[in-house]
């Protein structure tokens, strides 16, 4: 937790033209990543500011110009506020960085998908896909470098299990045997994108319910938020994350594998909402790789969750021992779902 003096300097350094009332922890979902807080000022007027993750994020100044390049171009509800200095974001005098949102009022944020939701939040990110197919040059920096190379990470856990630095590795003997006998999907996407195949894109690379603010009042998607990791990539990673976040009910980290269940239902609204928003953007080839990405995707986040735990839970926040173990294991049991019912889902992409 900042100490009030410090969030009091920091929003200073913005240009906001109102003292400030308070500056206070965000109570709603904001991510595994980043410190967010809200800050209120004397009529009410409210933003979002965030201290970025510079152990996750290896240049922060390539993320921000990422994000300041992307806003501008996307338009929308979603602004940043810049520094007195004209700047996308501000650095405090430990050398932490820091940005500041408009605070988008009537918006909320959903934790479990409606085959409304589902099919408006894959909706949504598709329009992003598609709004950013013509941002002009230069290509946009990469924020984490290797973030979607499967294969890559899958060399990273066999790192991990070999050091086996936090000594874990004897727990989770079922959970590394599943993700050796899966390994094949490793390569699927990224052999796809070095024989051209499929093109790069400008994607968000985290596409999920939890990225995308509701209108209140009506449900409609208003803006896909969480822009840390945009930048280029396939289109299919983000379909991928869609069906991973939302076409199960099951939360992320259920420790209860028996509730993972894939609901075709909630398959078909992402599937629909996304193949509707992208448009003619697709090609074929990606089209056909759509239910493949989905289980690669899958599997990559198992791989990263797995990997976190047997290193000591060093990337992504925990609640509980065990965490990430137990969100690695509901990533199986989402894959072992989708492989088993390819050729159905394969009918229902074919049908939208």
């Amino acid at each position: 937790m900042e100490r009030a003096t410090v969030l009091n300097d920091v929003v200073a350094r913005f240009a906001i033209d109102a003292p400030v009332v308070a500056v206070e922890p965000f109570s709603g979902p904001a991510g595994h990543i980043n410190a967010s807080y809200v800050v209120t000022t004397p009529r009410g007027g409210r933003f979002f500011l965030q201290r970025l993750n510079r152990h996750v994020f290896p240049d922060l100044d390539a993320l921000m110009e990422n994000v300041a390049r992307v806003t501008r171009h996307v338009g929308g509800p979603l602004r940043l506020v810049p520094t007195r200095e004209g700047l996308a974001c501000a650095r405090d005098d430990q050398g932490d960085v820091w940005r500041l949102y408009g605070f988008i009022e009537r918006a909320v944020a959903r934790t479990m998908a409606s085959a409304a939701d589902a099919e408006r939040a894959a909706g949504a990110f598709g329009a992003f896909q598609r709004a950013l197919a013509d941002l002009p040059g230069p290509r946009l920096h990469e924020t984490i470098p290797h973030f979607h190379d499967t294969p890559r990470r899958l060399e990273s856990f066999e790192c991990a299990v070999q050091r086996d630095s936090a000594g874990r590795a004897a727990e989770a003997r079922e959970e590394i045997a599943q993700v050796r006998g899966r390994r094949e999907l490793a390569a699927v996407l990224v052999k796809a994108a070095a024989s051209g195949t499929v093109p790069e894109r400008i994607v968000h690379n985290d596409a999920k319910l939890a990225n995308v603010l509701f209108d209140a009042a009506s449900g409609e998607a208003l803006c896909v938020v969480d822009l840390d990791t945009v930048m280029p990539g396939l289109a299919l990673f983000d379909f991928g994350d869609l069906v991973r976040s939302m076409a199960t009910r099951a939360a992320e980290d259920e420790r209860d594998t028996s509730r993972v269940r894939l609901e075709p239902e909630l398959f078909e609204s992402i599937a629909r909402g996304y193949v509707v928003a992208t448009r003619e953007l697709l090609t074929p080839a990606e089209r056909e790789l759509l239910v493949p990405a989905a289980q690669v995707i899958v599997f990559e986040q198992a791989v990263r969750f797995l990997i976190d735990h047997l290193e000591g839970d060093r990337y992504y926040r925990i609640a509980r021992p065990g965490h990430n173990l137990d969100r690695c294991r509901t990533q199986l049991a989402l894959l072992d779902a989708l492989l088993a019912g390819e050729r159905a889902l394969e009918q229902i992409v074919t049908r939208v």
